[in-house]
């Protein structure tokens, strides 16, 4: 099943005839372009296309800058536009774009000598029925007391980690770039928990990845809700795992309907992030089935090589970025197994457990269809508390909730740790973690005790 922001539970439209999908138009096209011949950049100047800190990044974990980094063909671009298209996205590490075509439109591109593939990945609109995962108020008795009291709300989560051990010593993100990619970011921009956040100036930027969207913040708050358990500073009420690092926002999921398009916007604002230097991706979206089921994946692709986002997040990895992304919420129904991208390699995909340690049912498993672990770490998605978008404390469930907390104390920990290597970084997380000795297909490497990491 496809989790998308919330990771809304689908009821899938697959009973309609496969008949019906095809004589849908699709109204957005994937090209893949056989070069990047006639670039205006080269790899002897990578700052005109990669920030400073992107290119600190690499240079501090020992990572080269190859030609998959160089951006797409500027005149392949424009010589698309030149026949009437509308660029939406482009991939610099897939070496593609997205564009808006009817089907005639499309038909003019398979003759064009530098166009290596075309790919239909949105059909027209369509009805899809949502059932989301409830954010319901959930009173329970904080079973990990040890986080201090002005923690609030987020004690049990934090202190399950062990979190507030790295705040006391000073490791609450200083100087951590994170990047959140979601759906929707209503009232970020006035909500009381991102107050300190606004005035001194963290919130980098919000970037909207949805041609389709014109207001990147949107009125979706599920990134808002993500957003509270990373940065948040309510003192007593809600404090965040990394409430003073710095935040850039990306907007690529599509709410209103399920395609594979939403991908390709995920792409861009992953290769995005890259170019800023960012550290740490925390990401609550994933992907299997679509309204055009022709679209689906499969089990079998679930192998971190084979869908394209899977791809990418493990072409992030090796350009030295942290990605932690939501396992999925399939563990109780048929498919059971992680979404896309979960699956990539060298990535940390994290499932749920309640505040008392106890995997929840919802939270979904591997292994891959290479047979790695997955999920890879473990965190509070049950019962999970943030500030929602009318700025009241709430607590609500799913694999969405637990992902920020552990990218928010693993940038905490990198700040602690500043020469270490993403990899290193993860490698020692999971060491640290319950079932590091035993790691299995239900909480992979365990709940992770960010204290033991401090010596």
């Amino acid at each position: 099943m496809k989790y998308a922001v919330l990771f809304w539970c689908l009821i899938c439209l697959s009973t309609a005839p496969i008949s019906a999908q095809i004589q849908v138009a699709p109204d957005r096209y994937r090209i893949e372009f056989i070069d990047k011949n006639f670039n205006s950049y080269t790899l002897c100047q990578p700052e005109l296309f990669l920030s400073q800190r992107a290119l600190q990044r690499r240079e501090r974990q020992g990572v080269k800058i190859t030609h998959d980094d160089l951006p797409v063909s500027k005149f392949y671009i424009d010589s698309i536009k030149k026949m009437g298209f509308q660029v939406l996205n482009t991939s610099r590490w897939l070496n593609s774009a997205t564009l808006k075509a009817t089907p005639e439109e499309i038909e003019k591109l398979q003759e064009v000598d530098f166009v290596k593939k075309t790919t239909a990945i949105q059909t027209q609109k369509t009805e899809i029925q949502n059932e989301k995962l409830d954010d319901k108020l959930d009173e329970f008795k904080l079973v990990y007391d040890d986080a201090p009291e002005h923690y609030g709300r987020a004690a049990a989560q934090i202190g399950m980690l062990n979190g507030h051990a790295l705040h006391r010593r000073g490791y609450s993100g200083q100087g951590m770039l994170i990047a959140v990619i979601d759906g929707g970011f209503y009232n970020v921009n006035q909500l009381s928990g991102f107050e300190n956040l606004r005035t001194s100036g963290r919130l980098r930027e919000i970037k909207n990845f949805t041609p389709d969207v014109e207001n990147p913040s949107g009125d979706n708050s599920h990134g808002t809700n993500v957003l509270s358990i990373l940065a948040a500073y309510l003192p007593g009420q809600l404090i965040g795992a990394a409430p003073d690092a710095e935040y850039v926002l990306l907007r690529s999921e599509e709410i209103e309907h399920e395609y594979i398009v939403e991908e390709d916007n995920w792409i861009s604002a992953v290769e995005y992030a890259d170019s800023l230097g960012v550290d740490v991706i925390s990401c609550s979206l994933g992907y299997t089935i679509f309204n055009n089921i022709s679209q689906n994946h499969c089990k079998t692709t679930l192998d971190g090589r084979t869908v394209r986002t899977s791809r990418a997040a493990t072409m992030a990895a090796a350009r030295g970025i942290i990605l932690c992304i939501s396992a999925g919420n399939d563990g109780d129904n048929n498919w059971r197994l992680m979404s896309v991208p979960a699956d990539a390699d060298s990535i940390i995909a994290v499932g749920a457990v309640y505040p008392d340690g106890q995997r929840a049912s919802f939270s979904s498993v591997g292994p891959t269809a290479d047979n790695r672990i997955k999920p890879d770490l473990m965190a509070v998605g049950a019962r999970t508390a943030y500030q929602n978008s009318s700025g009241f404390i709430v607590f609500g469930n799913g694999t969405s909730y637990s992902t920020p907390l552990i990218a928010g104390l693993i940038a905490c920990l990198w700040q602690a740790k500043p020469n270490m290597t993403n990899m290193e970084i993860i490698r020692m997380v999971k060491k640290a973690s319950s079932h590091y000795e035993n790691p299995d297909m239900m909480y992979g490497y365990g709940i992770p005790n960010f204290l033991k990491l401090l010596d």
